[in-house]
Order: structure tokens, then sequence, then C-alpha cells
């Protein structure tokens, strides 16, 4: 299940979450491992790694980029635990929407790819939308 911010397939980042990384055990952290896969599209440099994330993050990802998409202003960002995705969202306040992003291979030791995209607030809303869809499918689960 993907969501995505960008307004090219050339502009774009695409994080596919694919499933829990492992059956639920009753243990906070380890059930709420995500797999994912991050494509990044950006001028002339494409790019796609593996990775994990944690459920919470994307949960509490979705809690900024609200506000940010009802006023326009101020910024979203979503760093993972292995440092594997960091994405800052800049809003100017006039609808223009800056996303600079990295994406690192291997946890702590990967290459890193930096990128930026710049969109407007039809994108983000619909991003929103798709990052909804993904946290309804793969909640935060509780002990």
């Amino acid at each position: 299940m993907i969501f995505s911010f960008g307004q090219s397939e050339y502009e774009r980042i695409e994080i596919d979450v694919l499933n829990y990384e492992r059956r639920p055990i009753g243990e906070y952290y380890d059930d709420n491992w995500l797999v994912v896969e991050i494509r990044v599209h950006a001028g002339g440099f494409r790019g796609k790694v593996s990775a994990t994330i944690r459920a919470a993050e994307l949960d509490g990802f979705l809690s900024k980029l609200k506000p940010l998409y009802e006023t326009l202003s101020g910024n979203a960002e979503l760093t993972t635990l292995e440092e594997q995705l960091t994405l800052n969202l800049i809003g100017d306040g006039k609808g223009h929407i800056e996303l600079r992003g990295e994406t690192v291979d291997q946890p702590g030791i990967g290459n890193r790819l930096s990128f930026t995209l710049q969109f407007d607030q039809s994108q983000l809303a619909a991003s929103i939308r798709e990052l909804e869809r993904v946290v309804a499918q793969f909640p935060v689960r509780s002990v």
C-alpha cells in the first residue's frame, strides 16, 4: 500500500508499505515494525531501497501533516528510528510545499541520497489521503 509525495514521475517519492515485519507476540516494539520499499525519483536520480519503519512513526507523521495542510505554513517531519528515511515538508503559507528528504540503504552505515521536491497543496491533500489509508491498514498494534 503506497503513499507518495511529488507531482510527476520524475519528482516523486513513494513509500510502499508491504507488511508488518512479524506476527504479533504482545511486545509493542517488536509488533510494530513495518517492511517498506522506498522509491525516489529526483531529477536524473532514481533509487530504491528496502527498509523497516515503525507503525507509530507513520501515525505521528500523519498527525503533523494535517496541520501543515490546514495552515499551509510550518513543517511536518518524519524521522525513522533507524534513520533510513527522513522527510521534512515545509509550507510557505501560500500553498507551496518543499520536501527535503534523505534515504539510506543500510541503517547507520549505508549510502545516502538527499533530495528536494516541490509541489502544491493539492498534492499534499492526496498524500494525506494515501497515508490515512496506510495507517488504517497498518495500525499501531497495542499490547
